[in-house]
């Protein structure tokens, strides 16, 4: 490896670092017990992870079902139908559900754009995600030992027991980083939430920015201290997951699970 890369390569990874320290450093005289008596900052925590999580999950389990069943089946136009979303930016994503729901079509109002539960929000990130959750899990369903498989058939084991002990073991790993990315796109993400949610209560990234951007920057102590617990929280939880997985993971990497 060249000098030029090994350099690259340390900037790369000294930069979450920086950002760290620049978010401790603008709060370090912060008072955070105000983050918890401001009801804008609660209600917004609350909307975000029910956002985050429904969306995750959503995602996660069409993805992996879609990415399993082309592999079965091989069927080569669905995988590359998956692959248009991916082009399309998340803000032109989110313009095209809003003319789409704009007027409560189909559902006659029961479903439109900024809505106080967010169901287009959720909709548009999924459609958008579930691309990405696909080619994650297509990967590793296209290394799977297809003799775990035919092994538990050969048990006459039922479906779910043959997924349980033939292909659970395999998806943890990445349905986990996938889980991660995931939360972390989508929790402090601007465009989507902005465009399609509702102004009160409002996701963890539009609060941010709007007190970031307005009052002289006043609020910004809030926004920066905000950002740096869902970054700890998120790291802490990708650091976790990794060391849950990290036993797992190199049976699996020697062909060998017990």
């Amino acid at each position: 490896m060249s000098r030029g890369s090994v350099g690259l390569s340390v900037i790369v990874l000294l930069l979450p670092l920086a950002g760290l320290v620049f978010l401790a450093g603008e709060t370090a005289s912060f008072e955070w017990t105000s983050l918890w008596r401001d009801a804008a900052w609660r209600e917004s925590l609350a909307v975000t992870l029910y956002v985050t999580l429904v969306s995750t999950t959503i995602s996660l389990l069409i993805g992996t079902w879609l990415a399993r069943t082309v592999r079965i089946r091989e069927a080569v136009w669905l995988s590359a139908l998956l692959k248009l979303p991916m082009f399309v930016p998340h803000v032109a994503g989110a313009y095209l559900f809003l003319l789409l729901f704009s007027g409560g079509f189909p559902f006659y109002g029961l479903v439109e754009a900024n809505e106080r539960h967010h169901f287009v929000v959720i909709l548009t990130y999924v459609w958008k995600e579930v691309p990405f959750v696909f080619l994650m899990m297509l990967g590793t369903y296209g290394q799977l030992n297809r003799g775990y498989l035919d092994m538990a058939k050969t048990l006459q084991l039922t479906r779910f027991e043959q997924f349980k002990v033939a292909e659970w073991p395999f998806l943890l790993k990445p349905l986990l980083d996938s889980f991660w990315i995931l939360v972390a796109f989508i929790s402090f993400a601007y465009e989507v939430p902005a465009l399609l949610g509702v102004t009160f209560p409002e996701l963890l990234g539009v609060l941010a920015y709007e007190r970031l951007t307005t009052g002289l920057f006043l609020n910004a102590n809030e926004s920066y201290a905000v950002a740096l617990v869902w970054t700890l929280l998120i790291s802490v939880g990708a650091f976790v997951s990794y060391l849950v997985t990290a036993k797992r993971r190199r049976r699996i990497e020697k062909g060998v699970r017990r």
